[in-house]
């Protein structure tokens, strides 16, 4: 397979897809609860994936689609046939967009049978920076290379994180992390889209950035955009695994910082177990 021009296709189709959310930007919304009140859909990102889905399954009709919304149920071959799987996100960020906050993105990735990444793009609508990647072909915003921040140190890293939807009930609710790495970083971030948090370490505005609670469609893109540009994802304790991939446990760095934010995280866990 040509990931090259598959990349090609995901971008046009993610570009596509962004046209519609900035039609509907700064309008009144209809939003609809998902798991609880923290957890929304709004017409928008149907919208969005009304464009996406038909185009990837007509352009790639041997492939099973997966999207946050549902819309890819039953798409393209049968899970047990299927040799390739797109993770779709057609609105990352949607509580951003709810409240007409600019940081959201359409997310589009390609994953081989054991979920690993091969072709992600990324587009931020608002800013009109689309970061794109394949499996050995580098990583781009607006078709001009990337690569992650060359910092070494933890104590002078920009990071990110982002908290679970069920965070006021759920004892796991990094709220440790956050407060771990408060005093050990040159500060944090919560800009709403772990698509496009993975696209800014990807291109050095972020050192790193850690969460879990999220999926597969929230961070299938984003990893081989990070990975393609010098960096390294892994889980928590540093390890390659499907808990990366359909985003259970994620951490993201420029890779210089990884053992450090490794670390940290380790000692919060311990303060959590004691």
């Amino acid at each position: 397979m040509d990931l090259q021009a598959v990349r090609a296709t995901a971008s046009e189709i993610a570009r596509a897809a962004g046209a519609v959310l900035m039609e509907k930007f700064e309008q009144p919304h209809q939003e609809r609860v998902k798991k609880n009140v923290t957890d929304i859909v709004t017409e928008a990102d149907l919208a969005s994936e009304a464009v996406v889905i038909p185009r990837l399954a007509q352009s790639f009709p041997d492939h099973h689609i997966v999207s946050e919304e549902g819309g890819g149920a039953g798409i393209g071959k049968p899970v047990e046939e299927a040799e390739y799987f797109w993770y779709i996100d057609p609105l990352d960020g949607t509580s951003n967009y709810a409240s007409n906050i600019p940081f959201f993105t359409v997310s589009i990735g390609l994953a081989d049978n054991n979920m690993n990444p091969l072709v992600g793009v990324v587009f931020d609508p608002f800013s009109d920076e689309l970061y794109s990647a394949a499996l050995g072909h580098g990583a781009t915003r607006n078709d001009k290379p990337i690569r992650v921040s060359d910092q070494r140190a933890l104590a002078q890293s920009m990071l990110c994180s982002g908290f679970p939807y069920n965070s006021f009930k759920n004892p796991d609710n990094n709220i440790r992390e956050w407060k771990a790495f408060t005093v050990q970083s040159r500060g944090l971030r919560r800009f709403g889209s772990i698509a496009l948090e993975l696209s800014y370490v990807a291109s050095g505005r972020l050192e790193g950035l850690w969460e879990q609670s999220v999926n597969a469609w929230d961070v299938m893109a984003g990893i081989i955009i990070v990975r393609e540009a010098g960096g390294r994802v892994t889980d928590y304790s540093n390890q390659v695994s499907k808990t990366v991939h359909d985003g259970k446990q994620v951490l993201a760095s420029n890779g210089h910082i990884h053992q450090q934010m490794v670390d940290v995280l380790a000692s919060a866990q311990s303060f959590t177990d004691s």
